[in-house]
């Protein structure tokens, strides 16, 4: 298969250059998971925007710091925030992006994807998100990964000039890999039925597939 060149970009900055996410506050009542249907007491919405206050907070603090430069520091506060913030609550989703903004202009491409999926599994339209994670996939030579993360975003922003470049670069790079890994696994299987049929003095080159011309089904059969 086609080698792949490493991207061009490695800090785009229509993507990744842009200062972390400043989220409007929650709507009143927004629950923590929203497939669950349940509603929030009083005193559990009270807590509840509590805790987004002292994670907003928190990621006030982490985008000066990133403003600054000094990712490190902005990675520590973003830290505080997702762990401050109620679990699965749609907010928390911006902190995780946020660190994995961190995590790009450091280098650390599986911790960009680790909190990528993390905020796609509160947020699966996160769009920005998704971008982010398709950029560290390609970084890191994970061409089919990178490829659905660009289609992804196209689904939901066609218009992304990103996601179009970073599909077209990719569409044949992840074609041919995703050949390549069916080739594998038939082999793997091919070598797993042969082990059995190898106990009873036969193998799979003792079965051969005959194709009906005229309904298209195959018939197997056995030969010596």
């Amino acid at each position: 298969s086609s080698r792949v060149k490493p991207p061009t970009w490695l800090d785009p900055a229509a993507a990744s250059n842009a200062a972390p996410e400043t989220s409007p506050a929650a709507k009143s009542g927004e629950k923590k998971a929203e497939d669950d249907k349940v509603p929030l007491t009083a005193e559990e919405l009270k807590e509840q925007e509590e805790q987004l206050e002292i994670a907003r907070s928190l990621k006030a603090i982490g985008n000066q710091l990133f403003g600054e430069h000094d990712y490190e520091s902005a990675l520590q506060k973003y830290t505080a925030a997702i762990e401050a913030a109620p679990q699965g609550h749609k907010e928390q989703a911006v902190f995780y992006n946020n660190r994995a903004t961190c995590h790009f202009k450091l280098g650390n491409q599986q911790d960009v994807i680790s909190d990528c999926s993390a905020a796609l599994k509160i947020d699966p339209d996160y769009s920005k998100c998704s971008l982010r994670r398709a950029q560290a996939y390609e970084t890191e030579k994970k061409v089919c990964e990178a490829f659905d993360d660009f289609q992804r975003v196209l689904k939901l922003d066609p218009s992304n000039r990103i996601a179009q470049d970073g599909s077209k670069r990719l569409e044949k790079p992840a074609a041919e890999e995703r050949e390549k890994l069916k080739e594998e696994m038939m082999g793997k299987l091919k070598d797993l039925g042969n082990s059995i049929l190898g106990n009873f003095g036969m193998s799979l080159d003792n079965f051969k597939a005959v194709q009906d011309p005229a309904t298209g089904s195959y018939s197997i059969s056995f030969q010596q």
